[in-house]
């Protein structure tokens, strides 16, 4: 159920307020597991405020691959050496023609 609801926290805007005890329940066990920053009101019948999803929380949807959260996967970057490496590659390459055509 929390990782559910922190799911659906991290798919709305922030901050986020909400009134239900089911859910101020849930507030209140993901920013025990610091998975959230919340503001819980007393008596926690008025309702809380999630006002951020921690690092720790972003951890967490990572790991069960949810993806408006998920970071977009990087092109690999090629370093000078392997630059270096494949210019001395065709540099010296036996079928490369010589006069150019």
């Amino acid at each position: 159920m929390s990782v559910e609801f922190l799911r659906q926290i991290a798919a709305s805007p922030l901050p986020k307020s909400v009134t239900a005890a089911d859910d101020v329940d849930a507030v209140k066990i993901l920013r025990q597991a610091g998975l959230v920053l919340a503001l819980v009101d007393e008596p926690p019948e008025r309702g809380a405020r999630v006002l951020a999803i921690t690092e720790k929380g972003n951890a967490e949807l990572l790991r069960f691959h949810y993806p408006k959260v998920g970071r977009q996967r990087e092109p690999a970057r090629v370093s000078w050496l392997q630059i270096a490496a494949e210019r001395a590659r065709k540099a010296i390459d036996p079928t490369r023609r010589r006069d150019g055509s």
